[in-house]
Order: structure tokens, then C-alpha cells, then sequence
């Protein structure tokens, strides 16, 4: 073979591997908008229009419990999966009273595996 379409199968390979690359950045980025629109659509469908006059309950209505006190930086989201485990383990007997961080067990076993005598 000679080097000239050694040169020439080399770029051909680059420029088609490159051109495949750019359409599947398109392609992708299209059904992101296609499923946006779509993801949009339902919220909007979900939503209700006006909301209803609101009828007297038929059975007596629960205090709330008082809010947890949460330690700063712990998402609100965390704190209210920890409140729905809760209440789904113990029937709704139990209430969370507070949600801090506690130190990393994992760490602390590593370093233990890590350092143990044989």
C-alpha cells in the first residue's frame, strides 16, 4: 500500500466517526425535547382547572405533628422519605422528632480492613 491512501482511509475513518457522532448528539437531544413536551403535556393534564368548594369531612380531622428538627444541610426531600419509611414501618404510631447526620460508618470500616492486624 502507499502512504497517500493510507492518508486517505485514515481521515474518511475520523470525518465518519466524528459525522456519526454529531447525528446521535441530535438524535438525542430531540427526544429530550420530544419527551419534555411530553413530560409537559401530562403536568398540565394532571393539573386541575379550578379547585372544588370544599365539603365538610366526614370523619374528624388530625392534628399535624409538630415538624422535625432537621440538622442544617440535610435535604428536604431526604427528610420526607425518612418520614414516609417511618410511617409505613409503624402503621403511623410513630412520628419523627429529628433527622440529623450521623458519622460514616463505611469510612470508619474501610479504615478498619484496611489497618487490621493478620
Amino acid at each position: 500500500m502507499n502512504l497517500g491512501s493510507d492518508v486517505v482511509i485514515t481521515i474518511t475513518g475520523i470525518v465518519l466517526v466524528f459525522a456519526i457522532l454529531i447525528l446521535l448528539m441530535l438524535i438525542i437531544t430531540l427526544e429530550g425535547k420530544i419527551f419534555d413536551g411530553m413530560a409537559a403535556k401530562k403536568k398540565a393534564a394532571k393539573e386541575p382547572a379550578a379547585p372544588k368548594a370544599a365539603a365538610k369531612p366526614a370523619a374528624p380531622v388530625q392534628q399535624a405533628a409538630p415538624a422535625p428538627v432537621v440538622e442544617e444541610g440535610i435535604p428536604g426531600d431526604v427528610v420526607a422519605a425518612i418520614m414516609a419509611a417511618i410511617h409505613a414501618m409503624g402503621n403511623g404510631k410513630y412520628t419523627l422528632k429529628a433527622v440529623r447526620r450521623a458519622a460514616n460508618g463505611w469510612s470508619k470500616a474501610g479504615v478498619n480492613d484496611t489497618t487490621a492486624p493478620f
